[in-house]
């Protein structure tokens, strides 16, 4: 598992910092300074890295014979999370979808989903449709309870016919962390339009 940053405070607001770091499921906490974290690693400093990380390593289990191609810092998978309200091979239809934002999903609460958003940074959004109407569509995804906006695109001009929107990478806004509950939602600047969603799709990492 990642290890995570769970706290960093200035006691006395000063240049210092206590930074606490999650490994392996413990809490670790260090004393530190911005001027201390920017001193460049000395050969003897990046050397004992390696040991002590190639050291976590064979206490998991991995034997010294068997340590070509492992990773010994960091993970050995993508640290990329899917997360679906809509999967592939589904759809949709919203007729007359309105002005005003509705749940796309017909079930209790949006069908909400809990998305683990614990050390994300950056999130991506997939849409597939086919627009049957004028638009221009409007989308979100919202914090089920108090509606905080975690995506929000009031102008997405589509043409009719099949169509698959990428947000790509963007920021993380503040307030996100933890498990959260979220839904989607969508309206048109066009009331009458039925468009057909496909799928809708949120990446993490």
């Amino acid at each position: 598992m990642a290890a995570i940053c769970t706290d960093s405070v200035s006691p006395n607001n000063c240049g210092h910092r206590t930074i606490t770091v999650n490994l392996d499921g413990t809490p670790v906490t260090i004393h530190t300074s911005d001027a201390d974290m920017l001193a460049p690693l000395t050969a003897d400093e990046l050397a004992l890295l390696v040991r002590l990380t190639a050291r976590r390593l064979r206490q998991s289990g991995v034997t010294l014979a068997n340590f070509l191609n492992r990773v010994c810092l960091g993970d050995e998978a993508t640290n990329v999370k899917q997360y679906d309200f809509l999967g592939p091979g589904n759809a949709v239809t919203k007729n007359n979808i309105g002005t005003s934002y509705v749940n796309v999903l017909p079930g209790l609460n949006g069908e909400r989903i809990p998305v683990d958003l614990t050390g994300v940074t950056e999130f991506r959004v997939f849409l597939t449709l086919n627009m049957v109407g004028t638009g221009p569509l409007r989308a979100r995804i919202i914090r089920d309870g108090d509606s905080a906006v975690l995506y929000e695109n009031t102008n997405i001009s589509v043409a009719a016919g099949e169509r698959e929107l990428d947000t790509n990478w963007q920021a993380m806004p503040q307030g996100f962390n933890g498990v959260e509950l979220l839904r989607w939602q969508m309206s048109s600047a066009t009331a009458a339009d039925d468009p057909v969603f496909r799928r809708m799709g949120l990446l993490v990492r």
